[in-house]
């Protein structure tokens, strides 16, 4: 029931937003992608302020009083709503094949996120387990982990599960990531309509949507869609700002920047050359004066719109990472994060290009029913040509040892790129934007460009980067409506047109279905329907689906079975180990994440001993107790729950 109450609350949130936003200079499409990512803006303060506070519950009252605010706006904007209703139901008869085709992929990704389990590895280690965390230490701020990204990375967008797993439940946790899915739909076809016709500007779309990894993602709990909505987002309001000086799109900048930086780390490295392009145009647009002047008449409208960004910046985070840690933002203790020279940024420019040749599900048909694999094709030509000159310059390392380059794309969320597009139209259109284009459409393909350069400058190659990539491909929409009308009106080449639509309509489809790790079906027509995730999970009543694949034992229903209510549980664990299941399953039992050594130290002040991806050697404790589980010889983990008896 939880489930149901906050997802209404969320789209009554999202509805809010887009009435916010909307008037008669914004198109509907702007006015729905802006309003969704403005509702996530405002759950994620509200419930980072409330925990900051230390007093989660406070994020109620206030989810109370905005949802009555929402009501009181709803009520005074009764005609815009008859607009925008009447507005999105003549684009849907009129491109109705096409919208009830997007409609229909787009339902069920929304029931794959909010149904199905979560199950990438990140959100059991950190994504979704840090907010179990919070929850049971009333606090952001957290001294007891098992990886320091629990506690130093930023939280802007982690935090939007607590409004499911408060209730320890995950059913829904995957919606604002669906959300942020549907966000980039719209505000690409949003920004699309200012460089292109409605017919390509919805073949682009559909193109974006389509993206793989982008579906992939949309159905995921990780923070990194919410980069791509993020750059969208900050787009969009740029590009209106440079239309009409309003104070309105400038706070909405600032909001939306700040709500990137606070998703993910990686969002900085496209905000400065963002700013740098931006601080740019409007400048040679508007005068100074003018802006102060904008500022000084609206200067409380200003400060309120933005109040959020000053919780969203995640100053108090990095000053407390620096206190505890020394580190303000953790990514020094991530061996993958390191400055290089020019040679080793083009090293790895090279590789990403050939990882994004990603012809799915061509590929993957190719390599399923007929044998056939691009990717070792793919992989000699990079070893024959480049791996003589680059080595292992720049490749992140795994047991001491540089990893071997490959490409091993598959349809899942670790190892997918952005398909056929994001080869043949992303990179071709950025060129062409920054060429042709105008001053705008450079300003993207700057920002976009620069973003791949300094990621490939910063971060070691590993097999699993694909991830932070969401937004050099997810933002380029607009540059590809660009390019297609160049193309397309220039040949007036309709075939083309229709083409494209197929493909890019065939390849949406294939990316809900063929979701690897959340399977409708697979590749045999006469066994289409045996990998699918419904039927495994029990239409998802089998919240542990994941987990007993992963362990390959019962150890989550063990110990919930053992061990009693209240009971103080030391929980000793990898920096890799899954423990969201624990939490979720136990809400009234009190875990504490400590190291062996300190455990030794304090052992009766604990009920239990968890140890998870460790040997735990009590060998030298002084002390009784019981081991009332471990691991057998087919689980794939290390596991052991001990029992201590208080004297």
């Amino acid at each position: 029931m939880s489930f149901i109450v906050v997802t209404l609350e969320i789209f009554w949130f999202c509805f809010g937003g887009s009435l916010f936003v909307y008037n008669s200079s914004r198109r509907v499409s702007e006015a729905l992608s802006l309003g969704i990512i403005l509702a996530l803006i405002l759950f994620s303060t509200i419930f980072q302020v409330a925990f900051l506070l230390e007093i989660p519950n406070f994020a109620f009252a206030l989810e109370a009083l905005f949802s009555i605010l929402i009501l009181r706006l709803a009520l005074t904007k009764k005609a815009e709503i008859k607009l925008i209703i009447s507005t999105v139901k003549n684009f849907f008869f009129q491109h109705k094949v096409i919208c009830s085709i997007i409609f229909i992929c787009w339902v069920y990704l929304f029931f794959l996120a909010t149904i199905i389990p979560p199950s990438n590895w990140d959100s059991m280690t950190y994504h979704l387990s840090r907010v179990l965390l919070f929850q049971e230490e009333n606090s952001l701020l957290l001294d007891n982990v098992t990886t320091p990204r629990q506690a130093m990375f930023v939280m802007g967008a982690d935090i939007l599960t607590h409004a499911f797993l408060r209730f320890y439940s995950d059913y829904g946790v995957g919606l604002f990531s669906f959300l942020a899915y549907i966000s980039i739909g719209l505000g690409t076809y949003a920004l699309s309509r200012n460089f292109a016709s409605i017919n390509i500007s919805l073949l682009t779309t559909i193109i974006i949507i389509g993206m793989p990894e982008l579906c992939f993602q949309a159905t995921s709990t990780k923070n990194d869609i919410f980069t791509g909505a993020a750059a969208i987002f900050c787009f969009q309001v740029a590009y209106r700002f440079l239309q009409v000086l309003n104070i309105q799109d400038l706070s909405l900048l600032i909001l939306g920047a700040s709500f990137g930086s606070s998703a993910k780390s990686t969002f900085l490295v496209f905000l400065l050359p963002f700013s740098i392009c931006l601080l740019y145009l409007i400048l040679t647009k508007y005068k100074v004066v003018d802006i102060l002047n904008l500022l000084k008449t609206n200067w409380l409208y200003f400060i309120i719109l933005i109040f959020p960004s000053l919780i969203m910046s995640q100053f108090w985070l990095y000053f407390h990472n620096i206190a505890t840690q020394s580190d303000a933002t953790g990514l020094s203790k991530n061996n993958f994060v390191k400055p290089s020279r020019m040679k080793g940024m083009f090293a790895n420019l090279v590789r990403y290009v050939f990882q994004s040749f990603h012809l799915f599900p061509f590929d993957y048909i190719a390599k399923g029913r007929l044998n056939i694999n691009f990717d070792n094709y793919l992989e000699n030509l990079y070893k024959l040509i480049f791996e003589p000159y680059f080595g292992n310059i720049k490749m992140g390392y795994a047991h001491g040892k540089p990893y071997g380059f490959s490409i091993r794309l598959f349809p899942h969320e670790d190892y997918s790129w952005y398909g056929i597009s994001g080869f043949f139209l992303v990179f071709p259109s950025l060129f062409i934007s920054l060429i042709k284009g105008n001053n705008f459409l450079r300003a993207t393909s700057i920002s976009l460009i620069s973003f791949m350069l300094i990621v490939c400058y910063l971060v070691l190659w590993t097999p699993w980067n694909n991830r932070y990539f969401n937004l050099f491909f997810t933002a380029s929409g607009v540059c590809i409506a660009f390019f297609l009308t160049l193309i397309i009106n220039q040949k007036r080449n309709s075939l083309l047109q229709k083409s494209l639509l197929l493909l890019s309509i065939f390849i949406l489809i294939s990316s809900c279905v063929l979701n690897s790790s959340k399977p409708l079906g697979g590749l045999s027509i006469t066994e289409f329907f045996k990998p699918n995730i419904w039927l495994k999970t029990n239409f998802g009543q089998e919240r542990l689906y994941y987990a007993q694949k992963y362990y390959n034992d019962d150890r989550i229903t063990t110990f919930k079975t053992l061990v009693p209510a209240q009971s103080k549980v030391a929980l000793i664990g990898g920096k890799n180990s899954w423990i969201y299941h624990f939490y979720l399953t136990n809400p009234n039992i009190k875990f504490e994440p400590i190291t062996l050594t300190n455990f030794k130290e304090n052992y009766t002040a604990y009920d239990y001993l968890l140890c998870l991806d460790v040997q735990c050697d009590l060998s030298d404790l002084n002390a009784s107790y019981e081991i009332l589980w471990s691991n057998s010889n087919n689980s794939r983990k290390l596991g052991k729950l001990i029992s201590f008896s208080r004297n």
